[in-house]
Formats: C-alpha cells, structure tokens, sequence
C-alpha cells in the first residue's frame, strides 16, 4: 500500500520516510514492533534512524503509545488509571492506585516520564501488571538538589536517590553558586528525549554547612515546616496563661502532687502523672494537656496542624506541629504554672489490671518538671540529695514506681514484646559538629511514664468505644504468614524456636526475645523479630494492637504533637457534653493522612540521622571498628558498628578469599571451597573503606582475621 502523503514527505526529506498517518494506517488494528514496522514498510537502513525519530516523536505527541517491549499501537484514553509514582532508587517504580488494589509496576524506561510522587494517567499493559504512564496529570511542585554551574550549563542532581533525572536551570538566583543546595521549581515534566526544567526558587545553603542537612530533609520530604498569616494571628490572638473564665465547669486538681518527667532537652510538656495506693491496688491520674480548648475544630490553626499531622523531630532542631507560643507555652505543662488539662483517672488492682475509669476537663499545676535521669537516681537510692530538693513531689515518685512494678505484672502476663533495643544518640560540641554517636539509654523512669501512658491509652479507647464515638484507634496488625515463616526459619538457625503454629501471638513472640537475653546477637533477634511486624497505623475500625497485646488502643496523652490526639480529646469531650458523633467516612480519610505524616516523620528524621552518621564516619576512613552483621543478602553483609552505633556494608566482590553464595534461610553467605560462613548475628572486625555522603553510604572491608567463632558465646 503507497503512501498518500509521499509527495508531502518528499518535499522535506532527500530519502523520505513513511508519513504519519500512513504509520498509523498499520497499526490501526493490530499493535506492531518497530522491526515489523521496517519489514511492512519497508525501510532501508539509511531511513531507520529518521523513522526511529519520528516514531518517538508520534509517542511524545500523543499519536501512540509504546510498552517496555517496544510494540506501539494507537494513543487512547480509554481505560485510564490514576494513581501516584512511587519510585525506587534501582530506576524502576510502581504506581499506587487512587482506587485502591495492587500497585502497577513501571520499567526504568517509563520512569524516565515522571518523578517520584507525580500523579499519572497509566494503561494496564498485560496481567503481570507491568504500566505505561500516558499522562502526568501533576507533577511535584519543587525538588532539593546540588547545584553545578559550568560555562555551558546549569543543572540539579535531586538529593532524593529515587529521582534518577538531573534537571537543567533556566533561571537562577541571585547569589548562586557552584555546589550549593537550592531548592528547584519544576517548571516541565522530565521526556524520553529532554532533561525535565526548572528555576531555583530559593538557597539552603553550601553544600556541608551546618543545618542544611535538615532544611534539605524538610523541603525534601515535603514537610510544611512554616505557619501561615491565618494561623499566626489566631495564635496571637490567644491568652498567655489560664483565665478565670477558662476554669469553669472544671475540676480542680492543682492540690494534687502532679509531676511531668521527661527528657533534659525537652520543651513541650503534655503528660503530667500521680498515682496513690488504694484498698484494692492502685489510682492513676494521668493529666495531658487540653490543646483542644485553644484550638478549634475548623479554624486555620486546625487546619496547619492537620497538615503537618505531628512535629517532627531531628537532631538540634524540631518542627512543631503547633506554633512555639502553644507547644512550649500556653499547653506546655510548665512547673509551677496553672494548665488546663484532660485528666484520665483510673483504678488498677494489684495484678496491674484496668479495673474503671473516668475522664474529665480540669486544671492542674505541676508540682515539679523532672527528667527521667533525675527520678532514676532518685529510686536508686534513698539516700540520693535529689529526693531531699524534691521533698514535696517524693512519696508520688515512690508510689509511681510501685505502680510500674505492678503494671510490669500485668504486661509480662500479657504476653507484651519487649523491644527494648539499643538506640543511637548523636551528640554534639558548642559548635554544632558531632562529637560522637553513643547508646541511648533507656532507664526505669522512662519505661515507668510509658505504662503510665499506656494506660491512659487503652482507657481512652474503651471509653470512645463504648460510647460509639468518631475516632482513631492506633492499630498494630497482625504479621503475616510468609514473615513468620521466614523468621521462624532464622530463629531456628540460631537455636530459638517460636511457638503459636502460623499465627502465633504476642506472648510467642514475647518468649522468643525472653530466651535471647544476655545472647551476643540479642540485638540483632529484637531486629528480626521487629521486621516480621507490620506497621501501626491510624484507622477508625479497631483491629487491636498486637505488639502491646491490647484488643483496644489509641493515642490519647501527646495533643501537642500528634494530631490524632486531638482528634480523640475532642471525641471525649463530645461524650462528656452527651453529644457523640458516630463513627464516619471522613475518618477513614483522617487516618491514612495522618498514617502518611507519621511516615514522612520518620523518613525524614532517618534520613538526617543517616547523613550526619556518614558525615561523622568521613574522618574514620581507613580506622577499624568490631560490629555485628547486622543484615545478609545476596550482594554482601551488613554490618553494625558496637563502638559508635554506625550501620555500613561489605560488598560480596570484597569477600576475596572465596565465593560466597547467599542462603536466604539461614541468612548467611556461605564460602564455595572453604565453608567459611558470615552469619546473621556473627561478630567480625571491619576498617572503615569509604563513606558517601550523597548516598549516605559507608563502605567496610573485612579486617585481617575479621571473623570470631560466635558460636562458643552463644547461650545455645
């Protein structure tokens, strides 16, 4: 069949190439690769690169569509699906359904289309799920990337590792230099032919100044780290201390000895406790902070702290979710100071189990601010000067922690996980460098507040629930079968066992981390274990907690932080004027919002962590260190630092002794000729090789003789 379009094509082109139309006369009815395309029409080799170009060109132009295979067939909008880019830093990606189901799966190629975090229009292309992206229908607004100027071209390399496209600046600021940190307006979408565009809106910083790491976490996750006009003058507008007529219809507690123990670096106080023996076992007063009376459903205050769903914090700096003159004033639970509060006061038999409780709106006054250090010491010894200074708040601490001895009961009984891990803390110098990343530690005073809280929760709930009333429960899932089964296998690797059959409970689990105590590798089996569960999440419809052992959970004692919080605390007060709200949609909603921002909280603070982790190893190059394999894949080992809390990793071509071969079951790499084994858990000596900071990565190689026998420390 002729092209009727030849005459047209041979007045551009010396060798002409099939028109468009005629291209498309082909594939009208049947989907056709570029190799039968050349044969139908048949194209000589010296048209085959213009006809690739157009080709292209017909993609680009929303002629046809092509799929990771190569074929093409007509452009069309029918059977669309939207959904949201999920990237992954090896280049491919998948896209999350706006209706919910199976994530779509996108080649590397198709991910040159779109960023991470666009919303797209996709064509289900086959049954394995593999996607075509059709159309961004919005494409992230702004990116945080390095700056590089040359004479020839200004670009951004984006920070974030699952956006594999550089973008070309057309338009630069005032006082922008090489290698700096900007911040990018995305100005067009990312083609299979051009860089995506953009203009730098405004500048972090140099590249290693210090906070720029956080600022560019900030921009980089998307957190709203800035109060609007709206919210600021509302705040403004509120009073400094407690008014008269803030008190009516309100208990009065201030006689009560109250205290708030918290961290020495802490400035929002938003939990107070007091506890008191009774004829069968214990009272519990736990007062929060009543941040709902000052901010109003539906105002613009509401609004920014729904958005930003919970502070977030980072090393040196926090971004709160509400403005500094409520979070560390007017709800901060200051000593010495009237506060109006939300007081869950419950009754606790001598097994430490819930027996009543009652809620009401009241004010307080904390009697002392104590850090959870000074209480350690305090119970101690009773000899310590502490309980002397706080001579008037003493008997609540020794009646705390007779009330914590008790609840231990009850959460041993329960079957409760105790994933009391070794957390890192960074610490720094007066000048703001890193002066060394040691162990967090975790006293009893801290683990006596958290029964406290854990109370006042699981009260929370029963109360809310029983009233069927509109709020979240925080949910922690059960783990599946294929993660049970996985761990399982590992546990009896490293001579454990876990009982409960395909979905074991709690208390199986609990007995697995009791029977690794005092092991080398106990921290590593807290990590496994912690892996086989699944996330907690916020939703209206209860499935429990199954970390806590709780059938009824929810977060009711942190309002000036997390958001969900106050969401419940208005669900109580609700109860309490006999005017409930029953369960509804926009929950739903709430929940996987919230769910989200907690999420990006965490992600963001990780992601500070690791940098300043990898910032502080850049001048240990070349030093060794003990550790612990702390991960096993196919491609090396991971390994955790004992002496300064840093994670890193062995590349498998640096295990040169031998070939190693990956035992996914054991999660070991094990050597072909030798049978050396790099275990899950094993002791080894590494040197520091190199350390990335882009990639936030730290390089080891083992040390002469690495490798020590765990075997004979383990209590097998």
């Amino acid at each position: 069949m002729s092209d009727p379009h030849y005459l047209r094509e041979a007045e551009k082109y010396e060798s002409p190439i099939p028109s468009r139309e005629h291209i498309l006369s082909f594939i009208q009815k049947k989907p056709k690769s570029k190799r039968q395309l050349f044969e139908l029409l048949s194209i000589e080799d010296i048209q085959k690169r213009a006809f690739e170009r157009r080709l292209r060109a017909m993609v680009r132009d929303k002629q046809l569509s092509c799929n990771k295979s190569g074929v093409y067939r007509p452009f069309s909008n029918r059977g669309l699906i939207s959904g949201t880019v999920i990237a992954n830093p090896k280049g491919f990606g998948f896209v999350s359904l706006d209706k919910g189901g199976k994530d779509l799966r996108l080649s590397s190629q198709q991910m040159k289309l779109a960023f991470h975090g666009d919303k797209v229009k996709v064509r289900l292309l086959n049954r394995k799920l593999d996607a075509e992206i059709v159309q961004v229908t919005q494409t992230v607004k702004t990116l945080v990337g390095r700056l590089h100027i040359d004479q020839e071209e200004s670009y951004v390399v984006v920070d974030d590792k699952r956006i594999k496209h550089q973008i070309d600046i057309v338009e630069l600021l005032e006082g922008c230099i090489d290698n700096q940190v900007v911040v990018v307006e995305v100005l067009t979408s990312p083609t299979l032919e051009k860089n995506a565009t953009g203009k730098v809106s405004s500048i972090i910083g140099n590249y290693m100044d210090e906070g720029v790491e956080v600022d560019s976490a900030i921009h980089r996750h998307q957190i709203p780290a800035t109060f609007g006009d709206k919210a600021l003058d509302e705040t403004s507008k509120l009073p400094t201390k407690v008014l008269a007529k803030d008190k009516k219809k309100r208990t009065d507690i201030t006689n009560l000895k109250l205290v708030t123990i918290d961290g020495e670096d802490s400035r929002d106080f938003d939990d107070a406790v007091y506890a008191v023996p009774s004829n069968n076992g214990w009272k519990l007063i736990v007062a929060i902070a009543d941040v709902s009376h000052y901010v109003e459903e539906g105002s613009g205050l509401d609004a920014e702290s729904l958005e930003r769903g919970n502070s977030v914090y980072f090393p040196h700096r926090v971004v709160p979710m509400l403005p500094e003159a409520i979070s560390n004033g007017l709800c901060s639970l200051n000593p010495k100071i009237e506060r109006l509060c939300m007081t869950c006061e419950m009754s606790i038999d001598s097994l430490g189990e819930l027996l009543d409780y009652k809620f009401y709106p009241a004010v307080m006054l904390s009697h002392a601010r104590l850090t959870y250090t000074q209480v350690n010491e305090m119970l101690e010894s009773k000899k310590n000067p502490l309980r002397k200074k706080y001579s008037n708040v003493v008997a609540n601490i020794d009646f705390l922690y007779g009330l914590y001895k008790t609840l231990r009961i009850s959460r041993q009984k329960r079957g409760v996980m105790d994933f009391d891990r070794i957390e890192s803390q960074i610490l720094f110098d007066r000048k703001g460098k890193i002066e060394n990343i040691v162990a967090r530690k975790r006293n009893d005073a801290h683990k006596l507040i958290e029964e406290c809280m854990l109370m006042a929760n699981q009260a929370t709930a029963k109360f809310l629930q029983k009233n069927n009333e509109d709020f979240l429960y925080r949910n922690h899932p059960k783990p599946t079968s294929e993660k049970v089964e996985v761990t399982r296998q590992f546990l009896s690797a490293v001579g454990l066992s876990l009982e409960g059959g395909i979905e074991p409970e709690s208390k199986d689990f609990a007995k697995v981390l009791r029977n690794a105590k005092g092991r080398d590798d106990e921290n590593i089996i807290k990590t496994v274990v912690l892996r086989t569960m699944k996330q907690a999440t916020y939703t209206p419809i209860n499935d429990g907690h199954f970390g806590l052992a709780f059938e009824d959970y929810t977060h009711f004692t942190s309002p000036i932080r997390r958001y969900p919080d106050l969401l419940v605390h208005r669900a109580i007060k609700r109860v309490l004027k006999g005017k409930p709200r029953p369960p509804s949609k926009k929950m739903i909603e709430l929940g996987a919002h919230l769910s989200m921002t907690e999420r990006r909280a965490d992600d963001a603070s990780r992601d500070v962590e690791q940098w300043l982790k990898c910032e502080y190893m850049r001048e240990k190059v070349g030093e060794n260190f003990h550790g612990i394999i702390s991960g096993v894949a196919g491609f090396g080992l991971f390994v955790e630092l004992s002496e300064v809390f840093v994670e890193g990793m062995i590349s498998i071509r640096d295990l040169k002794d031998d070939y190693f071969i990956f035992d996914d079951v054991h999660h070991q790499l094990k050597g072909q000729n030798s049978g050396k084994i790099y275990r899950l858990g094993d002791m080894i000596k590494v040197k520091v090789a190199s350390v990335n900071l882009d990639d936030r990565k730290i390089d080891f190689i083992p040390s002469v003789s690495s490798q020590k026998n765990p075997r004979k420390k383990r209590n097998l």
